[in-house]
């Protein structure tokens, strides 16, 4: 009240500005910040919480402006400067929660931020050969990777990009890890037939370790009974971890589901994704991280690299042990058995490659959910399933 008192006074800029620090300053609680990379009430967006940001707020006081709605209560008013204030002076680049071996710019001409990570999770990785039941041929490997994250969402029900058929990285996780979307090489649902080592990853063929899923080494923090951020999405949109609550599975919710693409809003965090439970928790967890993108995804993120899922496929399925794929797929006229291993393959590896039998190894994963991309189903003759949840995408809101 006393700072719209100023307001009215109809003051000059400084003398504006000396009323609202005095008013505010004095002011002892001041109003948590929604969540955010950078600074929430850096409306400007020029990395600095200072005198542009309040003259934005003012300008736009009493509207519904997204920007300068900080607290994001729909109305533009006195709780948006308290914040401004309480932001005052912080460093702006430091607000994300990115870590491990990730270092973050924050690239304000072009609103973006960027993630630079060296491939290398913060995590023991492994072992793919076959000692703990896990065959890939692939090493997970120093890379140099760099994605770009929008610091503004641009809300779409048309995103130029299809997640679920975009191989390679879709999203990045908190420790720089990429997420992949549900299907591995052949358009198959990796996390209920592929394997994976404890931390619920894997590498491509690039050597790009992955996830397909949730992954332990977030240890579903919770703030307040909901799950903590555990990444971004390409669309800029932040991803959370399983739980809405401490006792309500976002995946299965009915106080607040998600949509299509496996998001939803709420008042204090608004627009954002959730991960459903790891498939050995919730086998109908699918779509697993993301359905698709609910806003317009940096396109500079895609085509880099990565690769589909983790390598080959038709050998991991089958526990085939790296060497003996090796054998196989580099025969000529056997290239395939890298993606697709038939009784061909078998063959071939029984006659040429260390007297191999395939037999003698444990399948996978017991009953296995053959979930496959649209694409696929009708080639290979799986019956075609969808996504246990599909609901209305609700209204966005910053």
């Amino acid at each position: 009240m006393i700072l719209w008192e100023c307001i009215q006074k109809g003051l000059g800029m400084n003398h504006l500005l000396v009323c609202v620090f005095s008013t505010l300053l004095s002011v002892s609680s001041v109003l948590s910040m929604p969540y955010g990379l950078g600074c929430v009430t850096d409306v400007t967006t020029d990395g600095v919480v200072g005198v542009n940001d309040i003259l934005f707020v003012v300008d736009r006081w009493g509207s519904n402006d997204v920007l300068a709605d900080c607290n994001r209560d729909g109305v533009v008013g006195v709780s948006d400067v308290l914040m401004i204030i309480d932001e005052w002076g912080v460093d702006c680049d430091s607000i994300h929660p990115f870590e491990g071996n990730t270092s973050v710019e924050f690239d304000y001409v072009n609103a973006l931020i960027v993630i630079s990570y060296n491939g290398i999770p913060n995590h023991p990785t492994g072992p793919f050969d076959g000692s703990t039941g896990c065959y890939n041929p692939n090493d997970v490997s120093t890379l140099n990777i760099t994605y770009s994250i929008p610091m503004h969402p641009n809300p779409t029900n048309n995103p130029s990009v299809d997640l679920m058929s975009q191989a390679g990285p879709i999203a990045a996780a908190v420790n720089g890890v990429p997420f992949y979307n549900p299907y591995d090489a052949g358009g198959i649902d990796a996390p209920s037939t592929i394997c994976f080592d404890a931390y619920n990853g894997h590498p491509s063929p690039d050597g790009r370790y992955h996830y397909h899923q949730w992954s332990p080494a977030f240890d579903d923090v919770k703030t307040n009974g909901h799950s903590q951020v555990v990444g971004y999405a390409f669309d800029g949109y932040p991803i959370f971890g399983p739980w809405e609550s401490e006792t309500d599975y976002a995946h299965e919710s009915t106080v607040n589901p998600l949509d299509d693409c496996h998001g939803h809003y709420d008042a204090l965090r608004g627009y954002h994704y959730h991960t459903s439970l790891s498939y050995d928790e919730d086998p109908n967890g699918f779509p697993w991280v993301m359905g698709c993108y609910s806003a317009e995804p940096e396109t500079s993120n895609f085509g880099g690299g990565g690769g589909p899922g983790g390598g080959c496929d038709g050998c991991a399925q089958n526990m085939i042990p790296p060497p003996v794929c090796y054998c196989v797929q580099n025969a000529p006229g056997y290239s395939y058995c890298c993606i697709n291993w038939d009784a061909a393959c078998q063959s071939y590896a029984e006659q040429f490659c260390n007297g191999f039998i395939g037999t003698d190894v444990p399948s996978q994963r017991p009953e296995p959910q053959r979930q496959m991309h649209p694409q696929y189903r009708d080639t290979q003759g799986f019956p075609k399933e969808y996504p246990h949840h599909r609901r209305p995408r609700p209204p966005y809101r910053r």
